[in-house]
């Protein structure tokens, strides 16, 4: 509750305030100026801009200060951190709060993922809100282990950290009115909660149905043309930089003066070695500003816009009545951040919390046989998906094989290796083999837990032998990464918390991811192989991705053979 004789009377200089932060330059988000003088602040907000004194007083002279960064679309996960300690990485990087989707654990865990994501959140000193997942899972056909339909996020609708309904990936179940999608979008209209967007290269009438639904923003955006089309028919930009996906660089000539104020930045999927090394959010402010974009705009789409896009009240400015989460940095081209206020006080990392897990395994699932890779050859012919680097569409090419006793021997040309995906959460038994050309490794067979959407466990590798043996430890680990190379272990990490995440500090964590980083790139990896690996099992993004029950042309909407290459 706000106390407004006492900011009444601060902001008149009848008290001192609690802080005030002297001298520095504000970033005023409103006119795009830079303001010299004294912010005062009176509990958790600013009351003040001026000259003021105060209780206690920070020199900020030859300092910049602006409104805490926002995140507009994270999941979490992709960090392999719980949610408290992401936000003890994220705080030092000005990052003050956060718009996360938790589809990742609850497409393991359903509603009770969603729960501990929200208890979790609140022990760190970031404020993360939450997205509802609206697709688990993606599609219908998916193996994962939860089934969320719109009854079940009911008792969400009201939750003080739920801003609305997470990105509708199930752009075809909105046109073909789907009637559990409809539901979910009724329910948060109903609730006027904003909806987030997932539709790359959707066709102008198709946009125009999908938006009609009141879905205002898309991430997924990676050209000029396809986000100025979309900002006209009324949506936000999440122009995204994460660890897999980089649009920005793309994106960035489109912000313009007549429209900056409809994007903002998200890091979608970022690993914790990029958090820890890079950043988050200041990065993208950097990397956008490096492009020509000017700063304080730059600055804009990372603070009110996003602010204004979510409905977080009252925050992304430097203004009385404005939230008093600010960032303390020594240069606009850098944005170095020197401290950060969060809810009124200088921050200072306490260290680690209490942390405890009451959620139950998540690999379900009996030791593999190394005879399941093998691939019957029905023809001379097969279907290869092919990675993109630093994209998560693929393609269909098609390739020659080599046969050895009725089975695939050899698909070439190129460095083309094996795939697996096996059902991991209600022990289906489900599973399937395919080939893939791009991720450059050799030697070497990589299993991992981490397989958006549904997080089926997914395997490649170039011998049956090490893939075998990979899948098999990643098991007897709980979940997580494992790497194997002629047969032995050379490395792993245990992501115990529905195979996604680990309770460990974000330093201990990316140290040991750097350690996997080190074995794929010494067997040939350039292109960031684990998050690369974690998309092809992804069946709402082109153009072609492997799951459980086989390959699935995206753009055909169908399931196709091996050796279909009609």
């Amino acid at each position: 509750m706000l106390n407004l004789e006492k900011n009444i009377d601060t902001a008149l200089k009848m008290k001192k305030a609690d802080l005030v932060l002297k001298n520095g330059s504000i970033i005023n988000v409103f006119t795009q100026d830079i303001e010299k003088g004294d912010i005062a602040i009176s509990g958790d907000v600013i009351v003040g801009i001026g000259d003021y004194s105060g209780e206690e007083e920070i020199d900020c002279s030859g300092y910049f200060i602006s409104s805490g960064f926002i995140d507009s679309h994270v999941h979490i996960e992709s960090s392999k951190l719980i949610p408290e300690n992401y936000s003890r990485l994220l705080i030092n990087r000005g990052i003050t709060a956060c718009i996360a989707d938790p589809h990742e654990i609850v497409n393991v865990y359903g509603a009770e993922g969603i729960k501990f994501m929200i208890e979790s959140g609140r022990r760190g000193p970031i404020d993360i809100f939450y997205m509802i997942p609206s697709s688990v899972p993606a599609v219908d056909f998916e193996d994962s282990g939860a089934v969320l339909r719109a009854s079940d996020l009911v008792q969400f609708i009201g939750n003080e950290n739920v801003r609305g309904l997470g990105e509708v990936m199930n752009v075809q179940g909105v046109l073909s009115k789907d009637e559990d999608t409809l539901k979910k979008l009724k329910l948060f209209n109903s609730a006027n909660m904003p909806i987030d967007g997932h539709a790359p290269q959707v066709s102008s009438i198709d946009l125009n149905a999908y938006t009609s639904c009141r879905i205002r923003t898309d991430h997924e955006t990676s050209d000029i043309d396809e986000a100025l089309t979309k900002i006209m028919r009324g949506m936000y930009i999440l122009i995204r930089h994460g660890t897999a996906a980089k649009n920005l660089k793309s994106l960035i000539p489109a912000v313009k003066e007549n429209n900056y104020n409809r994007f903002c930045f998200c890091t979608d999927d970022k690993d914790v070695v990029d958090l820890v090394h890079k950043g988050s959010i200041d990065y993208n402010i950097k990397l956008a500003i490096s492009m020509g974009l000017d700063p304080i705009k730059a600055i804009t789409l990372a603070t009110l816009n996003a602010a204004q896009c979510y409905r977080l009240m009252w925050r992304g400015a430097v203004a009385p009545g404005y939230r008093a989460d600010l960032v303390i940095f020594n240069s606009l081209k850098d944005i170095n951040v020197k401290q950060v206020i969060k809810d009124g006080k200088l921050y200072k990392d306490v260290g680690e919390t209490d942390i405890k897990i009451n959620l139950p395994p998540s690999m379900n699932i009996n030791y593999i046989h190394e005879e399941v890779f093998r691939v019957k050859a029905k023809s001379k012919k097969i279907n290869v998906i092919q990675s993109i680097p630093h994209s998560l569409i693929t393609k269909r090419v098609v390739k020659e094989i080599e046969a050895k006793d009725g089975y695939v021997e050899r698909v070439y040309p190129g460095n083309v290796l094996k795939i697996g995906v096996f059902e991991r959460h209600k022990n289906t038994g489900r599973y399937s083999i395919g080939y893939v050309e791009g991720l450059e490794i050799k030697e070497l067979a990589v299993a991992q837990s981490i397989a958006h959407d549904s997080h089926n466990i997914i395997v490649i590798g170039d011998n049956d032998k090490d893939m075998t043996i990979a899948v098999n430890a990643l098991i007897a680990i709980g979940g997580g990464i494992v790497t194997v190379s002629k047969g032995e272990v050379i490395g792993d990490l245990s992501l115990p918390i529905a195979g996604l995440m680990s309770c460990e500090d974000s330093k201990i964590v990316a140290q040991k991811v750097e350690e996997l980083y080190r074995i794929v790139m010494e067997h040939g990896d350039k292109n960031s192989l684990f998050l690369s690996l974690s998309f092809l099992s992804l069946p709402v993004i082109s153009e072609l991705k492997i799951t459980t029950r086989g390959l699935y042309n995206v753009v055909e909407n169908r399931f196709i053979d091996l050796f279909d290459i009609n």
